[in-house]
């Protein structure tokens, strides 16, 4: 057995890499808590290990919730899927089970594993910069390498509550002035990923924070000045969207330049000033673009979506009819980013507001006169949601099982038409899972556990309590709200890194 101090120093070297692997590699993540757990087992302590536990209502809540889980799989009909579930929540049980019975880290060890988890979320973010900035038509989701950009933008909001911490509470002059330039990017870079849940949580998060820990009156105008800034620009995008450009304001021109009828919606789907379906002449279209590209017109681009639709929006972007005159005003690299898939000359620009802004109108448009949702981001949330209700609404006390869930809510989908049919996904809300798995009872007895759990929190006096443990929770809570947050690997040990730096009472 090695000496104590030398398992301590591998528990912080350990959890140092288990931060950085997080955000970097799924593989790497997996060795990270692996071997925690068996530097865990090796050490030895049972006596105090199993004192703490016992001390632990966090601990107990996290074996509780998977314990319940396991139970789910009594009644559920998909084997299969069920103890996929409890693999991969496996790592939410074990890393609890070690940090909860582990002297917190402290001190010098503390700041130092924070460096390094905050220096790769910049690294990181750096690279995916530079992809964003090198890779033509990169879609935002793949702008960060082997991580989901949601997952990576809860940890860019960690970063910005440390760097806000650093800045208020740091006793080091010099980090204070990094931290600021650091904050400033963590949050463009979530505009750059276009990750709508890391700036909504990032959002509540500092507001609760600036209300109850950050009392500073610089620090509130700066937020309600962001805010304002940040009303003002979605307001221009959208006025921007719906301006109507003269050509649609015009009288509808019945032929093309060579003398071929136009097809005209009159109204419908706007995008970008213009209705997509007006001055359409697939005629002239086939022929010119067919002409222009290798790519043939009734097909599908690069992407996997139909030419036509691509092309057609394109167009309507860039204010031009949809026709021979159209395409031949069209540029060799326009021609490319159509057969690439992208859709809207706005998602080759630099302003990444408008994109954003543009795309969630853009869905709000496809529903509002086509009740379409595959495809849709926000409105595959909604549908998925209908169906998760529809799961609690007939099982609703104990659920349908660990491994049932997917199974109803595509049963549900299929029953009902829906567009989503063909898909097989979550719920994309980690409360509305639970429920569907364990029920009314079963979600009830995890909610009361943890929030037994989390009261000590108000009571906490020190320092890391106060900057950093309550807006990690809030970040999870909202998160949960709109995401499947326990779904992956990177979820969960985001919910479980922070755990290492609880205070000294062994509790939140």
């Amino acid at each position: 057995m090695l000496p104590a101090k030398v398992h301590r120093s591998l528990y912080i070297f350990l959890v140092a890499f288990l931060g950085a692997s997080m955000v970097t590699s799924v593989f790497l993540s997996n060795l990270a808590w692996v071997l925690l757990g068996a530097n865990w087992l090796l050490e030895g302590r049972w006596r105090e290990k199993w004192q703490m536990a016992k001390e632990s209502r966090l601990l107990q809540a996290f074996v509780v919730f998977y314990l319940l889980m396991l139970v789910g799989m009594l009644w559920t009909a998909n084997g299969g899927a069920g103890w996929g579930t409890l693999q991969v929540l496996l790592p939410l049980l074990c890393v609890p089970l070690v940090m909860l019975t582990t002297r917190p880290i402290t001190g010098n060890a503390r700041k130092t594993v924070l460096m390094v988890y905050v220096l790769t979320v910049l690294v990181v973010s750096i690279i995916g910069l530079v992809r964003w900035l090198t890779i033509p038509g990169l879609p935002h989701r793949d702008i960060v390498p082997n991580v989901s950009h949601i997952r990576f933008a809860l940890s860019c909001c960690m970063v910005i509550y440390i760097s806000v911490g650093t800045m208020l509470e740091g006793d080091v002059k010099a980090l204070r002035w990094l931290a600021a330039p650091l904050l400033v990017w963590m949050l463009a870079f979530m505009v750059i990923i276009h990750s709508y849940t890391g700036i909504i949580v990032l959002l509540v998060v500092s507001l609760v924070m600036l209300l109850t820990r950050w009392r500073r009156w610089p620090l509130i105008v700066l937020w309600v000045l962001l805010v304002g800034g940040a009303a003002a620009v979605v307001g221009y995008e959208v006025k921007s969207y719906y301006t109507m450009v003269p050509m649609a304001k015009e009288p509808l021109r019945e032929l093309t330049a060579g003398g071929r009828p136009y097809d005209h919606a009159e109204d419908g789907i706007i995008e970008n000033g213009n209705y997509i379906d007006n001055y359409v002449c697939d005629e002239e279209l086939r022929t010119e673009w067919n002409r222009r590209s290798a790519l043939d017109y009734d097909g599908k681009d690069r992407s996997g979506y139909f030419l036509r639709a691509t092309l057609l929006r394109y167009l309507n972007g860039l204010g031009l009819t949809k026709d021979s005159v159209g395409v031949n005003a069209l540029s060799d690299a326009q021609i490319a980013s159509v057969e690439n898939g992208i859709a809207n000359p706005v998602y080759e620009s630099s302003n990444v507001p408008r994109r954003m802004v543009y795309t969630l109108l853009l869905e709000h448009e496809f529903y509002k006169h086509t009740r379409v949702v595959a495809g849709f981001t926000m409105l595959q949330r909604l549908e998925m949601w209908r169906a998760a209700g529809n799961v609690i609404a007939r099982h609703p006390w104990f659920g349908v099982g660990t491994g049932d869930v997917v199974d109803e809510m595509h049963e549900y989908l299929v029953a009902n038409g829906s567009q989503l049919a063909d898909k097989r996904m979550n719920c994309h809300s980690q409360y509305l899972g639970i429920m569907a798995a364990l029920g009314i009872v079963g979600f009830a007895i995890v909610l009361l556990l943890f929030m037994r759990a989390m009261f000590p929190l108000r009571r906490a006096r020190s320092s890391m309590s106060g900057t950093l443990m309550l807006p990690w929770l809030l970040t999870i809570l909202i998160s949960m709200v709109t995401e499947d947050t326990l779904a992956t690997l990177a979820g969960i040990l985001f919910c479980t890194f922070f755990l290492a730096f609880r205070n000294k009472t062994n509790q939140l």
